[in-house]
């Protein structure tokens, strides 16, 4: 079942730019999608587009079967919830518990069970001893955790996270993405806006890359976008920054892949070496592979090193360790490497 069908919308806030510009998606039901663009890319206004807080300037939107016209009918409005980027700008009761009671209220919950869902959502996110105290003393972990409750408290069938894990300390992003992950398997739509790349497979059935010009880029499996090197560069998502070695010059991101291109042109890497290295003698030859061998070696410990340090976030305990090992097995090669260049 389809339940969002968009097809070429676009919107442009007063004054400005395009903020969204002829963009066409569909989302089916029980489907987690994230939404990936720099800030700026239109992500934040495509949800409020989705969520019936702002209208399409032109194209059309479906929503549960009915093309929008006019404003969201009211009985889409429990069906669908939005979790902003900023939590603040939706709390606003005197207490926590207060905050988890206000929806179910409004749409006519019994008191003993307004009670019993809210008991619930507490123990659910883990905030029983926040009870009582105000929104606005707690926590940015804290306050994200409340305001996602708000959203759940209506027991929606989508929902919308606009940047659920910026602002977290590492420990309160991995509550947020084990919290999502639950409400994936319990067979809510998810849509989750984010420039997180190392979130998206952890959250997501297929991804959409939103581009600098707020157009649609390019949608797949997470798998097969963050594969995608190009798409991510245009989005700015990732950069290729040059490195000097003492013979050639490199270009790299070192995320999801590692790649050579030689600046002049597009060659292969063992043609630069000849070229460059043609008229030196083998000793001279094995000496300047080395220095790029153990310059590229350590600049891969340390990716090695940054990945086991994003594996221990996630609670990725097996990863952490076998990058770890990676990593102390690199630096023995590594003192391997400089050892042959002292003898030479």
């Amino acid at each position: 079942m389809e339940v969002f069908g968009i097809k070429n919308i676009s919107y442009t806030y007063k004054g400005s730019k395009n903020a969204i510009d002829n963009i066409s998606f569909n989302v089916r039901d029980s489907e987690s999608i994230t939404i990936i663009g720099t800030n700026g890319s239109g992500k934040s206004t495509l949800l409020y587009l989705l969520d019936g807080l702002i209208e399409p300037e032109s194209g059309s939107l479906s929503v549960f079967g009915k093309i929008i016209r006019n404003g969201f009918p009211s009985e889409f409005r429990q069906r669908i919830a939005l979790l902003f980027q900023n939590p603040q700008a939706q709390l606003f009761s005197l207490s926590v518990w207060d905050e988890l009671s206000f929806g179910p209220v409004q749409i006519g919950l019994e008191k003993d069970e307004v009670a019993g869902r809210v008991d619930d959502l507490l123990r659910l996110l883990e905030i029983e001893h926040l009870r009582d105290r105000g929104p606005w003393d707690l926590s940015m972990g804290e306050m994200k955790k409340v305001a996602l409750g708000t959203c759940l408290s209506i027991n929606p069938d989508i929902l919308l996270l606009d940047e659920p894990t910026s602002g977290l300390d590492p420990r309160s992003q991995v509550d947020v993405i084990d919290m999502i992950q639950k409400l994936r398997e319990s067979g809510k739509t998810i849509i989750t806006a984010t420039h997180d790349l190392a979130l998206i497979e952890d959250i997501s059935d297929r991804t959409l890359v939103l581009g600098e010009n707020h157009n649609l880029l390019r949608e797949g499996t997470p798998h097969e976008i963050l594969k995608d090197r190009e798409a991510l560069l245009t989005a700015n998502l990732i950069h290729k920054h040059p490195h000097r070695h003492a013979w050639f010059i490199h270009d790299h991101s070192h995320y999801a892949e590692h790649e050579h291109e030689h600046l002049a042109e597009s060659y292969d890497i063992n043609n630069a070496i000849k070229e460059v290295t043609g008229k030196m003698s083998d000793i001279d030859k094995i000496k300047k592979l080395l220095e790029h061998w153990i310059e590229h070696n350590r600049s891969h410990r340390d990716t090695y090193k940054e990945w086991a340090g994003k594996m221990e976030t996630l609670l990725k305990e097996e990863e952490a360790n076998i990058l770890k090992k990676i990593v102390e097995e690199t630096g023995e090669i590594d003192k391997l490497f400089l050892r042959l260049k002292g003898i030479l």
